[in-house]
């Protein structure tokens, strides 16, 4: 048992830094992407998020047909989504708010409610006022670029929607608390977010687990010695 503690010990260990070390790379790999995307590394016009946008909505495609496959829990990170081109809404909101918080936006998920599918996006924080950010590319949900500091957070009948059949209903911000109906009444609480750039990183997530297990096995065989 002692040397099986050992070994956990020492593998956790080495996972907790390699995924830390992952994550330096990726935040590394999107700053420079921002670089090239605005000319500069903080994001200070709204033509800087207009270039964002439209650089996802020409790099990120998605499979229509596989709207509704079965995913990871942790999905794809945010330099996997761009390197591979391949995402959904989701996967293209991730991105999203990864760049906009390396670029000193303030940037967080909204999970938009419909009749037969939902629909992830961003909302960003520009000059005190929370506002819709997508850089999904769907021809009838799609973004113009006049309106990125334009639809307010809640104001979701603005946001575009040609599909008649198919209207917005609802939205929430935490959706494990729209999910757990006692707990609706707080799922459109605005986390901090430092938080939300935890939950966007699967890398970051990947490293702490690790660490627990560290911590679990430093503790088991310092209690084993003493």
């Amino acid at each position: 048992m002692f040397y099986l503690f050992i070994s956990i010990l020492i593998i956790c260990t080495i996972l907790t830094v390699y995924f830390l070390f992952k994550e330096f790379q990726e935040v590394s790999y999107l700053k420079g992407v921002l670089s090239d995307i605005i000319g500069k590394d903080t994001i200070s016009e709204v033509n800087d998020l207009i270039k964002i946008k439209n650089f996802l909505n020409r790099n990120i495609k998605y499979n229509d047909k596989l709207k509704s496959q079965k995913r990871p829990l942790l999905r794809n990170t945010a330099s996997q989504t761009l390197k591979t081109g391949l995402g959904f809404c989701g996967e293209n909101a991730r991105l999203a708010i990864k760049i906009l918080i390396l670029g000193s936006i303030k940037a967080r998920r909204i999970y938009l409610f419909r009749k037969v599918w939902q629909h992830v996006l961003v909302e960003h924080s520009w000059k005190g006022s929370w506002f819709m950010f997508d850089g999904h590319y769907d021809p009838d949900t799609l973004l113009n670029d006049h309106n990125v500091t334009k639809i307010r957070s809640e104001k979701i009948n603005q946001y575009p929607n040609d599909y008649p059949n198919n209207p917005y209903l609802d939205f929430c911000r935490i959706k494990l608390f729209y999910i757990i109906r006692p707990l609706r009444f707080m799922s459109k609480i605005k986390l901090p977010i430092s938080f939300v750039y935890l939950m966007e990183s699967p890398l970051i997530i990947k490293s702490l687990i690790c660490f627990v297990f560290t911590l679990t096995a430093s503790i088991t065989l310092l209690n084993y010695w003493f």
